[in-house]
């Protein structure tokens, strides 16, 4: 899976976690790093996509390591970062992009839903963030890239609730933990993406995609790559000045 990266080798030395790894999003940001040079700690739920991703870089250990890890245990989120930096030595970089929607109405949103929503897109990200700071702070440098959406910054009425306010919660947090971590030199960050053709959008049909095309100024739909090379942006030393932002990924069709 080799992509040619506009990063390729802007990232020799550093040390990367990506969670949700397995497929879309993930996959591509994971391979977009590998290709820059970056030791990667490659994290998702499913053993299977975690086996095809380390097959399709063709990743020795040395570079790539995975683990099968629910992001919303604390206690699992734990034990892989101490495995990993016992196996790199550091961790420089953190991408938290495991998340679940759940496309129901309020009337039918349960109480199950609505923990596993936050839970995984919001808790998730904040235990991930949590665990690797004594690593970031000790080198006195860090990168940490969360996953919102545009239902975070507008609401949406395709998805539960639950799931547009997980993902406004995510921005505010990115803000909070902008805050505090800069005086240790760690940047945080968010993208929110909209309408990126990936393995999880396939429940929209051809009307859906030909109107959303329709009303998106760059006339297009999204791609994995679109996202990946803002996240490599964030996570390199050419956003050294920006924390505490959430960028649109979306081709224009929402803006703040």
């Amino acid at each position: 899976m080799k992509n040619n990266s506009i990063f390729e080798g802007q990232f020799e030395g550093k040390v990367a976690i990506v969670s949700g790894a397995g497929q879309g999003i993930g996959k591509q940001i994971v391979s977009d790093l590998f290709d820059g040079g970056a030791k990667i700690i490659a994290v998702d739920i499913k053993d299977e996509q975690l086996n095809n991703l380390k097959k399709d870089i063709n990743a020795s250990d040395d570079r790539l390591i995975t683990f099968n890890v629910d992001v919303s245990k604390s206690n699992d989120i734990k034990n892989m970062i101490k495995a990993g930096v016992n196996h790199f030595g550091k961790i420089d970089l953190l991408v938290n992009n495991a998340a679940i929607a759940s496309h129901v109405s309020i009337e039918d949103t349960s109480d199950e839903i609505i923990d596993k929503v936050f839970s995984i897109n919001l808790s998730g990200t904040l235990y991930c963030v949590r665990e690797v700071l004594p690593y970031m702070k000790k080198n006195n440098y860090g990168k940490i890239v969360n996953f919102s959406s545009i239902t975070g910054k507008r609401g949406d009425n395709s998805t539960s609730p639950c799931y547009g306010a997980s993902k406004g919660g995510v921005i505010a947090l990115t803000k909070s933990l902008a805050r505090q971590l800069g005086p240790f030199h760690i940047n945080v960050n968010a993208v929110a993406p909209h309408a990126i053709m990936t393995p999880v959008m396939d429940y929209w049909d051809e009307k859906k995609i030909q109107k959303m095309t329709e009303l998106i100024p760059i006339r297009r739909l999204g791609s994995a790559k679109d996202v990946s090379s803002i996240v490599l942006f964030l996570l390199s030393d050419a956003s050294s000045f920006i924390t505490g932002e959430t960028i649109n990924v979306n081709g224009g069709y929402y803006m703040d």
